[in-house]
């Protein structure tokens, strides 16, 4: 599975006298990225599957009915057999805020987040910004680069503004 960062811009800026009480500016940065997700024959397609996944407004969870039931059952010998089933399971659709939006007709994801300027967001902009220009990480992970860069994504995502 190979990502490509198509486009990355940032725009630092600052909204004055946002907190009440004490006139103290408040950074902030825009951060526009749009990136691709290539099949690869070796890895199949699940990072493009599971990015696609998250571009959906509405998520399928699978919900308990009783937590103390179900956890007596869990701690249960019957808990701990492969042939036994916990019958208070269900599902439910629950909203979700989607970290990017899949643009179809390029074939494209596009990420544009308002997120606080601090550290943690400045180191992880500076990684994609390098995964841009030399097509890998200049850290040594553990896992897949495309599977990092969408874990990056979704932590600017937290870090909103």
């Amino acid at each position: 599975m190979t990502l490509t960062i198509t486009s990355l811009r940032t725009d630092y800026r600052v909204t004055e006298g946002w907190f009440e009480g004490e006139p103290r500016d408040c950074p902030f940065i825009i951060v526009n990225c749009c990136f691709r997700i290539h099949d690869d024959k070796e890895e199949g397609n699940w990072s493009f599957l599971r990015a696609k996944a998250e571009t959906e407004s509405y998520h399928k969870v699978l919900t308990i009915d009783d937590p103390e039931r179900y956890e007596k059952w869990l701690m249960s010998p019957d808990g701990w057999s492969f042939s036994s089933k916990y019958n208070g399971y269900s599902r439910a659709w629950t909203h979700q805020d989607c970290p990017w939006q899949y643009i179809e007709k390029f074939n494209t994801f596009w990420f544009r987040e308002w997120i606080a300027d601090c550290g943690p967001t400045r180191a992880i902009i500076q990684e994609l910004e390098y995964y841009q220009q030399h097509g890998k990480l200049p850290s040594v992970y553990r896992t897949l680069e495309s599977e990092i860069i969408l874990s990056h994504l979704r932590a600017l995502q937290s870090y909103w503004d």
